[in-house]
């Protein structure tokens, strides 16, 4: 048993995430059939996992400004609104999808994320901007339901179609030739960002305008300072503009060799 799950965890080492999200699968898996009696041991524990490099990708204003295009032409609105939500708070996709109306306090502007729904299982008292209130007002006025992004069945599940379909219209995706039938290639588009991306460029942009990274965190929803210090370089251009402003307002003289 071991040996075939090495094997198939090393057959995967090209793509590194990939193998240790399949390992990641497998120990559940096995963890619960320990908890129910099924099995002795985790066959998987012992196994190392590969080295991820952490990706850290944001996208520039004039991406965003594309990407906001790409999803007023979207024919799913809904779905649309739930990208535009993430956007603007800079949530996690499950909060996002799993929010529901008695969340929201519109008069003080906050998001009650409930402990559910949030990465540390705390409940987060989020404040939100006035370009979220204003999207939130909007979609109340043709509220039909108690998820703020319903599905065919309750809460929508997913955004991952549509969110292909705006990458794609947003120059945001890349493209491959894929068998088809009849010895035919078939051109398949896929994303070159992710939706967490979203989440990235909503912090990378405000550490980049000055904020300060504890009320980045705050925003995010981060328990540990040192989630949030990872935005911490980006912080450079925030503090070498007054430097530069210094030395316009006192018209230094430029040295130059």
């Amino acid at each position: 048993m071991r040996r075939d799950i090495e094997s198939l965890h090393h057959g995967l080492k090209t793509t590194p995430y990939r193998a240790n999200r399949v390992l990641a699968l497998l120990s559940k898996m096995f963890s619960l059939a320990m908890e129910w009696g099924w099995r002795s041991d985790n066959a998987v524990k012992a196994i190392p996992r590969y080295h991820e490099d952490k990706r850290e990708t944001w996208l520039t204003g004039e991406q965003v400004e594309d990407l906001l295009a790409a999803l007023d032409g979207c024919p799913d609105q809904s779905a649309a609104d739930a990208i535009r939500w993430l956007i603007v708070t800079g949530a996690r996709e499950g909060e996002v999808l799993g929010a529901t109306w008695d969340q929201f306090d519109l008069k003080r502007g906050i998001w009650t994320k409930p402990s559910h729904h949030t990465k540390q299982k705390k409940i987060e008292h989020t404040p939100l901007s006035n370009t979220a209130l204003q999207l939130l007002r909007r979609m109340q006025a043709s509220r039909t339901s108690l998820p703020l992004f319903p599905g065919q069945k309750g809460a929508r599940v997913t955004i991952r179609r549509p969110w292909g379909q705006v990458c794609k219209a947003a120059r945001l995706a890349t493209s491959e030739q894929v068998p088809g039938k009849r010895k035919k290639f078939l051109t398949v588009w896929k994303p070159a960002v992710r939706i967490h991306d979203l989440r990235h460029t909503f912090a990378s942009h405000l550490v980049s305008s000055g904020e300060s990274l504890h009320v980045v965190g705050k925003l995010l929803g981060h328990t540990q300072p040192q989630t949030t210090a990872r935005y911490a370089h980006l912080a450079d251009t925030a503090v070498r503009d007054p430097a530069n402003r210094f030395a316009t307002e006192l018209k230094l003289p430029e040295w130059k060799m």
